[in-house]
């Protein structure tokens, strides 16, 4: 149990204790439920029971409130002061509670908030990008979401499965391949990421795909048809796009557990299984008259779906193909373990990490441990909203429980200041992830040289402290930006080392691990260095944010929301800035160097926990 738990449950019981002493009919949970944080002049925590109580005997909540305050008896080790104030019965925590949170947090160093392992599953998809193209910057707030989202749960006890979708059957790929087969490559083109080559030739067919139509269904039938030169070529083709999108991923410090392919589920007759079991489950019909004769389809409720235009959606046409919707339903039931038959896997590549990335793999071999989630979570653009909602929704029609944790988490893309991108018309050209992180190596060395002789950065140390930088300054302005609003990049900002950036929280760490580094002293508090201290203001702040990080975690992860995170880390810097200009520490008496050395450290160890959650790391040095 959390120390926050803690708080609520002692102070809901003294206020409920102190409201059966008045002979107010109110109950346990009532109190807790009116809990929380009080304004700063205030108090710490603060409650509202006054406004039920007042409600139900029509009388004064002030006066309510002033009574409560009077009979609450509460532990002196745990708060210091009761008084009401108007309607609120507020708390102040004591000193010697907030010096158990930094003493908690010496222990727990950058676990702090971390969660018990909880034997629950989640899988992560992201960021399925299709194989014919570079990661633009759209794509990448995808993967941001999904890298941070993955570390948020790994926090929150849940054990986590990263998995990346790959479709390499689609229209876009085929054209692709076809173009990669067909048109003229100079020595230059040779050169290029390979990624990035196949977006270029993408973009150029793309001009004039009427052109090339015919052929490019020729080439699809063959794929859809698994002739086997063809498709040997095609997955070459798409696994070299793949591993040069994944030196994209690598820069930005992401990795994953296991690629799925769609020809590969197709391969493995995946498909074929659960779709005899959505058929045998009563909720789809096969039209015989009308434009949908022939087709399987499923009737709607228009409650659910009320803008549509027909209560019916096609799940396998009319020639016997089942629709892309139905292939993202069987792909959700295997996700879930609801799917008959095993795949098998091979390893794709050994990450920077250590870890290896599988992928599954029709000649491979079965490895245990994939799929079974309880949850499965996919971060996929708000314009699939619709689509995630349907997959749900048959699932949940077909009668299993599991839809209600099938979670799609939608987000706004990133916008260029002259409007929206494209893949096809070659937008994104120059504003690939690429180009993001090359242009931000060359601005963070910029800065570090700016402050070379300040920090001490030598010569071998300026391209891992950029880099460290770089994904401080991207990560930190996209995860920041709620997943349901636009992001607009702003280097300016991004870069900023003095306020509301990545840079500048990761600052905060590294003055906090200066100062450690600074002193003999190790670091230290008990009630009993309490005796002739008292914390001041940004002590106390410090601490009663660290307390609050298992419910930031908790709430992040409830919601999908990173920004609760990023919020929270900001606010944890700034008052760690404020505690260093207005308490000296290093030139303190010896007494109080030990308390306030013990204070820096916790504030290091949450601020590099926090930030972790982001994917964010610290620098050495700064």
């Amino acid at each position: 149990m959390n120390k926050l738990n803690i708080i609520h449950s002692e102070l809901a019981q003294a206020i409920f204790d102190a409201c059966t002493e008045l002979k107010y009919d109110i109950s346990l949970g009532d109190c807790e439920s009116t809990i929380s944080q009080a304004k700063p002049e205030f108090g710490d925590f603060s409650s509202s029971i006054s406004f039920l109580i007042a409600k139900k005997y029509s009388t004064n909540p002030a006066q309510v409130a002033s009574k409560i305050a009077d009979k609450i008896k509460v532990g002196k080790k745990l708060v210091k002061e009761v008084k009401a104030i108007g309607p609120y019965v507020n708390f102040t925590l004591s000193d010697a509670f907030l010096c158990s949170v930094i003493k908690d947090a010496l222990v727990e160093k950058e676990n702090i908030g971390r969660f018990e392992k909880n034997n629950r599953k989640v899988i992560i998809e992201f960021p399925s990008v299709n194989p014919n193209k570079p990661w633009h910057i759209g794509h990448l707030r995808n993967a941001l979401l999904g890298n941070s989202i993955s570390n948020i749960y790994e926090f929150y006890g849940y054990n986590v499965e990263r998995q990346n979708f790959i479709n390499d059957l689609g229209l876009q790929v085929a054209q692709s391949i076809w173009g990669y087969l067909t048109l003229p490559r100079t020595e230059e083109d040779e050169k290029q990421k390979f990624d990035l080559l196949i977006g270029k030739q993408y973009v150029e067919i793309s001009k004039d795909l009427a052109k090339i139509e015919n052929e490019v269904r020729r080439l699809m039938k063959k794929l859809d048809e698994r002739d086997p030169v063809t498709s040997k070529t095609a997955r070459n083709i798409c696994e070299r796009v793949v591993r040069a999108q994944l030196q994209t991923s690598y820069n930005y410090n992401i990795y994953q557990d296991l690629l799925i392919w769609e020809s590969d589920l197709i391969g493995f007759k995946l498909y074929d299984t659960i779709f005899k079991k959505m058929l045998n489950s009563g909720i789809f019909v096969k039209e015989t008259e009308g434009e949908k004769a022939g087709c399987v389809v499923v009737k709607l409720d228009e409650k659910e779906f009320p803008s549509l235009k027909s209560d019916e959606k096609v799940i396998v046409r009319s020639d016997g193909i089942p629709t892309y919707t139905a292939k993202d339903i069987a792909l959700a039931m295997w996700k879930f373990g609801l799917a008959e038959g095993n795949l098998k896997y091979s390893v794709f590549e050994k990450q920077p990490n250590k870890k290896s990335l599988y992928t599954t793999d029709l000649n491979g071999r079965d490895v245990k441990g994939f799929g079974n989630a309880d949850m499965v979570i996919n971060i996929i653009g708000v314009e699939q909203s619709y689509l995630q909602d349907l997959i749900r929704y048959i699932i949940r029609k077909m009668g299993y429980t599991q839809a209600d944790n099938y979670i799609h988490v939608a987000y706004e893309h990133v916008i260029l200041p002259e409007g929206h991108f494209s893949g096809r018309e070659g937008t994104w050209l120059g504003f690939s992830a690429d180009d993001l992180f090359a242009e931000g190596m060359k601005r963070a060395l910029e800065e570090i040289n700016k402050r070379v002789e300040k920090s001490g950065i030598k010569e071998n140390e300026k391209e891992k402290i950029a880099k460290q930088i770089v994904n401080a300054a991207i990560k930190f302005s996209f995860l920041r930006v709620s997943p349901n609003k636009q992001v607009v990049f702003d280097w300016s900002k991004a870069l900023n080392f003095t306020g509301d950036s990545g840079p500048y929280i990761q600052y905060a760490a590294v003055r906090a691990k200066r100062i450690m580094e600074k002193t003999e002293i190790k670091p230290s508090i008990s009630a009993s260095d309490l005796k002739n201290y008292q914390l001041n203001e940004s002590e106390r702040e410090i601490a009663k944010l660290i307390l609050l990080l298992p419910s930031i975690v908790e709430k992040a992860a409830k919601n999908y929301q990173p920004n609760v995170v990023a919020d929270y880390a900001l606010s944890l810097a700034d008052t760690f800035n404020k505690f260093y200009e207005t308490t000296p520490v290093l030139k303190a008496s010896q007494e109080e160097q030990k308390i306030r050395i013990a204070i820096v450290s916790a504030a290091y160890y949450a601020l590099v926990s926090t930030l972790s959650l982001l994917g964010i790391s610290v620098p050495e040095k700064m």
